[in-house]
């Protein structure tokens, strides 16, 4: 309710013409500000890294920085109060992609700021594309609009195309496959299935590859007559977790939450197979544990470590508990669906930017540190934090690591951002995530079919985007 109360704060107290003039809220170029305040989330955002820097840079300008960070909820509603009441307390925040469509009138622009420094400076072009278009690049009058895709960042078509830069890519999750290692490399594993499948046990590509590698591992290993091992893990709960595993599944066929025109289609011909195709690997196939109806992130994570699944999704590297006897952690890329020879693949992303906020009284100290805290070098020493970076010199840098694990996992996480695909950008997106999970737990439970739960979603998506002024 506060969030709420919030956000409708912020949609009716903000004006225009009402806020502090760029002389009263601004210091000047030359002058450095004794200290700045930076409004920053915890361990989701890597929070370990961020402070670590912001004490270097202490040091470095002799400004102090002071980092206050808060779990997830709380910086949400933290945000919007800050926001909404024009205050000046905090310059620099930590900013969820979703919140930035009912924020964006209290932020800052950077692009000016970009300019004014040379893009070269910022280099610009070391950030991964994708993560970078989808955090950070907006139009302030029509936030729901995607930006031009590019693979190189142009700074000119951007600005050319009416966006505007409004904050800088600190930290980037995606789903993102963990899976046995010491399974797949079992010899009597691999001669049985190829025996069965005609071909290798290898990473899979595909989802019906997927499919049958977690069939394959869901056995009794004990022959107590009941199955102790699972092939994957889903995220069934009604939750966000269900929301973007639904996504990225839907993804894959090609699918999308809305049409240009912010019209729901998930519940097309490439929804409907989306879905059915997760909801086999529960009722059908059986190939996930019995209790995947009520897990998200969190139990997705205990499962995978206790070893009781071959497979299993989540956005952060999952590892196995050291009593897992034999047991080795390996990573791949969300698999996709063939099309025509072409694999295409989905996995949801999401990102943290840091912005400036629009009633700081030090916005180019601000943008400063902000380029700071996301440079090349900087990102590379955020690396001995299992900082999730956003620039490709960073991943880079990753493949020296001494940890063939993490450096594994950095491959497969600077890969799957590339490819990527990120929140729909509407003020609403909580209540839209909500009513799509409905409806995806109804079908999952047996409530409803694919189709009927889909339609009905959609209806109900439709009837929010219309309250919400779409």
């Amino acid at each position: 309710m506060l969030v709420s109360l919030s956000a409708l704060v912020l949609f009716t107290g903000c004006s225009k013409n009402d806020s502090p003039t760029a002389q009263e809220t601004n210091t000047s170029a030359n002058e450095k500000p004794k200290a700045l305040k930076v409004l920053y989330a915890t361990v989701e955002a890597g929070s370990e890294a961020i402070i670590d820097a912001a004490k270097k840079y202490e040091q470095q300008t002799g400004i102090k920085i002071e980092v206050n960070t808060f779990p997830y909820n709380n910086l949400q509603e933290k945000v919007f109060s800050e926001l909404a009441q024009k205050s000046d307390h905090y310059d620099l925040i930590a900013i969820d992609t979703p919140w930035v469509p009912k924020i964006i009138q209290h932020l800052e622009p950077m692009t000016t700021y970009i300019k004014a420094a040379k893009p070269e400076s910022l280099k610009l072009n070391d950030f991964i594309a994708k993560a970078f278009m989808d955090t950070s690049v907006f139009k302030k009058d029509a936030p729901q609009l995607n930006p031009p895709q590019m693979n190189e960042i142009n700074l000119d078509q951007i600005v050319s195309s009416g966006f505007d830069i409004w904050s800088l890519p600190i930290q980037s999750n995606v789903l993102t496959v963990s899976y046995r290692k010491d399974l797949f490399k079992d010899p009597k594993n691999m001669e049985a299935f190829k025996k069965q499948y005609n071909r290798e046990l290898a990473v899979p590509q595909t989802l019906d590859e997927y499919l049958d590698i977690a069939k394959f591992f869901t056995r009794d290993t004990n022959n107590d007559g009941k199955i102790d091992l699972y092939g994957t893990t889903l995220m069934g709960k009604k939750h966000e977790a269900n929301f973007v595993d639904f996504k990225s599944f839907l993804s894959d066929f090609g699918g999308s939450i809305f049409d240009a025109n912010l019209k729901p289609v998930f519940n097309d011909e490439k929804g409907v197979k989306a879905l059915e195709t997760y909801g086999s690997w529960i009722n059908q196939h059986k190939v996930t544990p019995p209790g995947v109806l009520t897990y998200t992130w969190d139990e997705v994570a205990t499962v995978f470590g206790s070893g009781q699944v071959a497979m299993g999704m989540n956005y952060h590297d999952m590892k196995l508990d050291p009593k897992v006897k034999g047991g080795e952690t390996g990573y791949f890329v969300f698999p996709g669906v063939d099309n025509g020879g072409n694999v295409v693949r989905g996995p949801h992303f999401g990102s943290w930017g840091v912005g400036i906020s629009k009633y700081s009284k030090n916005k180019q100290a601000s943008y400063e540190l902000a380029e700071y805290l996301t440079s090349p070098e900087v990102q590379k020493g955020y690396l001995k934090f299992n900082q999730h970076v956003t620039r490709k010199s960073a991943y880079d840098a990753a493949k020296s690591l001494s940890d063939p694990l993490l450096k594994e996992y950095y491959q497969v996480l600077g890969s799957s951002l590339s490819v990527g695909v990120g929140r729909p950008r509407i003020t609403n997106y909580d209540q839209v995530s909500e009513a799509v999970q409905i409806v995806v737990n109804d079908y999952l439970s047996g409530k409803k079919d694919a189709k009927t739960a889909l339609n009905e979603g959609a209806k109900q998506v439709e009837t929010l985007m219309k309250q919400a002024g779409y």
